[in-house]
């Protein structure tokens, strides 16, 4: 299989763990001071690391911390991982939209839920969303 066969199906872990931790960092300071300017850029990177394979500003930094530590390169399934940045492009966009509505309380809570996310995959390696991607999307694509 050729190495662009490869980074099509795989992502490096390293990578999205420190992108998580900024998602961590973004999610804080946008609920923090209610920037809802930070909720939308958090949702246009995450649509484009969702939806491409065209870099982002957040994954742009992070292959900069996994050069500079020379982190070992650890391949993991895509699927499962652009499902759940389409999750969380949906979650910041719904805090953008929260907020310009001024349903803060609502944009709280849902801010809530990415920052747990996040947090979850960022220091425990857990990926909500790729739990959810394996029960309720694998079921349903076609083995061959």
């Amino acid at each position: 299989m050729s190495q662009e066969k490869v980074s099509q199906f795989y992502l490096e872990e390293n990578t999205i763990r420190i992108i998580a931790f900024e998602v961590v960092i973004l999610t804080v300071a946008t609920l923090l001071f209610q920037w809802k300017y930070l909720a939308l850029f958090l949702a246009v990177d995450f649509a484009i690391r969702a939806f491409t394979y065209f870099p982002t500003p957040l994954k742009t930094i992070a292959k900069f911390f996994t050069t500079q530590f020379k982190l070992e390169p650890k391949p993991v399934f895509a699927a499962p991982k652009k499902f759940a940045a389409g999750v969380g492009f949906l979650f910041s966009l719904s805090i953008f939209i929260l907020f310009h509505f001024q349903l803060n309380t609502a944009a709280f809570a849902v801010g809530g839920i990415l920052l747990f996310c996040a947090v979850l995959e960022s220091f425990f390696k857990i990926c909500v969303g790729c739990y959810v991607y394996d029960w309720v999307v694998a079921p349903f694509v076609k083995q061959s």
